[in-house]
């Protein structure tokens, strides 16, 4: 749960909208230097969150902890002694199903993905993402939905794309052009080279690419990907 600090009345009345709240954190990596390494990317983010980060360095700690402290993300990494990220994972959710669990790896196999999110983890992201990504996922997971970082949607994306399957219907009222546009985006073409390909001006393809982040209500390309692979869209 995010607490938010009181201030006094005359400072809360000029921070506004900048208020600092705290994010319980627990980070579950059996390597002290990426525990010491995700610690310091919360601590230095200062300007909207207070981070309190506890620790464990094995699955079975981390099952424990995450099940006798009130976190509202738990950093789950997969390769874990003990039992591995996945069994922990399904070990907390099977006891406390509304845990946010946010699967941290070195590896983009899509198996590794497909398994932990599966068994409860609300996103997956590689070890090489910086603080300001780090701090969207955490964020996203905390209100309950999907964080993907990149590369791990692109290997969503490129699975998906190679299976066969029958595109679903559109929910989000889509046309068949921002369709086939999300489409390019999924294949990592640049607005440059969508507008070329669909013999359009760049402007048009920008304006697009725009309303499409509205109509799926998301703010990137992650989270544009993520929902096209939900929506069966590509």
């Amino acid at each position: 749960m995010f607490d938010t600090i009181q201030l006094p009345a005359t400072e809360s009345f000029f921070l506004g909208l900048n208020k600092i709240m705290n994010c319980k954190i627990l980070i579950v990596d059996d390597h002290k230097m990426v525990r010491d390494g995700i610690r310091y990317m919360l601590e230095s983010q200062t300007k909207k969150y207070n981070f309190l980060v506890d620790e464990a360095d094995n699955g079975l700690d981390g099952v424990d902890q995450a099940l006798s402290g009130e976190y509202d993300v738990v950093i789950m990494d997969y390769q874990l002694p003990n039992i591995d990220g996945l069994e922990a994972t399904k070990r907390i959710i099977a006891k406390a199903p509304e845990t946010k669990i946010l699967a941290l790896s070195n590896y983009d196999e899509y198996t590794y993905i497909q398994n932990i999110i599966q068994a409860g983890a609300k996103g997956f992201v590689l070890k090489n993402i910086g603080p300001d990504e780090l701090v969207t996922a955490i964020e996203t997971v905390r209100n309950g939905k999907n964080y993907y970082s990149n590369d791990v949607a692109v290997k969503l994306i490129h699975y998906v794309n190679n299976q066969p399957q029958t595109r679903q219907r559109n929910t989000h009222e889509l046309s068949e052009r921002e369709i086939e546009i999300i489409r390019m985006i999924a294949s990592e073409k640049t607005n440059e080279e969508i507008a070329q390909e669909l013999n359009l001006s760049k402007r048009t393809v920008d304006t697009h690419r725009q309303r499409i982040l509205e109509k799926l209500n998301v703010k990137n390309t992650a989270g544009l990907i993520r929902i096209a692979v939900q929506e069966g869209l590509v």
